[in-house]
């Protein structure tokens, strides 16, 4: 019968990403995200503490279930892998059935948020079990659970808070204003300032490294490529770009401000993860 019910809502995902698109991850941005999780979590608890006999808590806590989703999820990360993943502006050129289905966005899609859903909700049902019936394993065991279930959510729905912004910035010249992928300008609330820029060469003439030294605030960093500079809690800026055509002469850089505020949680829920590791390696397996 699990499978009659993974089934159906699978397919109705499908059916909900054919007839609207891509799932609003947008729309689910601070608050509501926490707002969501809440009730979520809540429904779940009222459902194993009022109705746990019933088929679909039956369901929700069965491990049969965890294998399921897990394998689902695997698959969705094995589509990921596999078809290019783009913005939704660079989506929108592609056409024909995989791009309707969301491949090329996957992780906003319904499909994918559906199969997110279950496993989170398998997840937290056997979290909610292990709180109320395990008794020597039980902390590795939700910490090892609960750690994955705050990372992963942490992970995709806590992206609709995540932003992206590019500024160009010329030497001499403090700037403010950013732009986002679709050309929206944004105002920081502090101040940029290229102070120099500097390339260095292999024997071949291909850039080995590039580095600028920036005023960010009142603050003075050296910022390279792959290397970000956290300037402020769950905000990293990066170096993306100069004038290639004329190096060390190049009056401008590109830089990228991305803003994470659900970075930590992510942290923490991956640390969570490792406690209970640690936990598992030093009791060893015992008994519920």
């Amino acid at each position: 019968m699990r499978y009659v019910y993974t089934i159906g809502f699978i397919l109705l995902a499908i059916v909900l990403q054919l007839l609207t698109g891509n799932f609003p991850v947008s729309f689910f941005a601070f608050p509501l995200n926490i707002i969501f999780a809440a009730i979520w979590l809540f429904l779940l608890w009222i459902l194993y503490k009022e109705y746990r006999n019933t088929k679909i808590t039956r369901f929700l806590c069965s491990p049969q279930t965890s294998i399921l989703s897990i394998g689902l999820f695997i698959g969705g990360g094995l589509v990921i892998g596999l078809f290019p993943q783009l913005s939704d502006a660079e989506t929108q050129t592609h056409g024909g059935l995989l791009a309707t289905l969301g491949c090329y966005n996957f992780m906003t899609s319904w499909t994918f948020i559906a199969i997110l859903f279950l496993l989170l909700s398998n997840l937290a049902m056997i979290t909610i079990h292990a709180c109320r019936h395990r008794k020597q394993t039980r902390w590795r065991f939700i910490l090892n659970h609960a750690g994955l279930w705050l990372a992963l959510f942490a992970g995709v729905l806590g992206s609709s808070d995540t932003q992206t912004l590019r500024i160009p910035l010329y030497k001499g010249e403090p700037a403010r204003e950013a732009f986002d992928m679709n050309g929206t300008s944004h105002y920081l609330d502090y101040e940029i300032e290229l102070n120099s820029f500097a390339v260095e060469y292999y024997p071949n003439g291909h850039p080995s490294r590039f580095a600028a030294n920036v005023r960010l605030g009142n603050e003075e960093a050296l910022l390279e490529v792959n290397h970000p500079y956290s300037y402020q809690l769950g905000e990293d800026v990066y170096l993306s770009g100069y004038d290639v055509m004329k190096g060390n002469e190049s009056s401008y850089c590109i830089l990228q401000v991305v803003r994470q505020p659900w970075k930590y949680v992510v942290v923490a829920g991956i640390l969570m993860m490792l406690v209970g590791a640690i936990l598992l390696f030093i009791n060893g397996p015992k008994s519920v």
